[in-house]
């Protein structure tokens, strides 16, 4: 268990200095060449089917989806009575969502195409919604990354779990790319999404697995 918790912090660590690498060169725009040859290279002669393809796909990570489907796994953690769980998925995904936002409002960083305000469920809450780091992908990342290290915790079958992986993974990879081909993201913006959630999630289990050691008498039938 001491060696999970350390290649938790090791992970989580790593992860913040290489986000912070990025952010600073983000500051000083010095990632302006990589991203417009990525968009370039994303973009250029894609089929009209593909960006209509991809506007759909980009809806997997937008803050309504990703409350909904957050909201059938914590129902699925209660109903199996699997309480560290459900608490652990509302503190990961609603701390992703806090820490997108702070990390938005700090940087402030113009989207590519024109700008544009968050919002919920249709309702705008005149809140500009800048580009650093990409929010969808950022719910993509933290949720499927967790869908997916929770399917080798819990699957016996090597089978079930390669699957899990492949799916949730290409989920998390649709869904990048999506941000980039419908012009709505930088590379750069979900490179630096993708970097944090990992950390977050790190941290996350990391401190879960802490307190649940030496603060709760686990009851389920499976923890963190």
């Amino acid at each position: 268990m001491e060696d999970i918790n350390k290649k938790n912090i090791s992970i989580a660590f790593s992860c913040l200095i290489l986000f912070a690498v990025i952010s600073v060169l983000s500051l000083f725009n010095q990632l302006v060449f990589l991203d417009e040859t990525l968009i370039s290279w994303l973009t250029e002669g894609v089929p009209s089917v593909v960006v209509s393809f991809m506007e759909i796909i980009t809806v997997i990570g937008s803050g309504e989806a990703i409350l909904i489907l957050t909201g059938i796994v914590g129902v699925y953690f209660l109903y199996k009575k699997m309480w560290n769980h459900a608490v652990f998925l509302i503190v990961l995904t609603g701390g992703g969502v806090a820490l997108n936002f702070i990390l938005k409002i700090l940087f402030q960083r113009e989207r590519p195409g024109e700008s544009s305000v968050i919002e919920f469920f249709g309702y705008s809450l005149e809140i500009p919604s800048y580009s650093f780091p990409s929010g969808h992908a950022m719910r993509s990342v933290i949720l499927f990354s967790f869908l997916i290290y929770l399917a080798y915790r819990q699957l016996e079958n090597n089978t079930a779990k390669v699957s899990a992986a492949a799916v949730f993974g290409g989920l998390i990879i649709l869904v990048a790319l999506s941000r980039i081909i419908t012009g709505a993201h930088f590379p750069s913006d979900i490179l630096a999404a993708a970097i944090i959630s990992i950390a977050w999630l790190n941290v996350c289990l990391f401190t879960f697995r802490v307190w649940g050691e030496k603060k709760l008498p686990v009851k389920s039938t499976s923890s963190i």
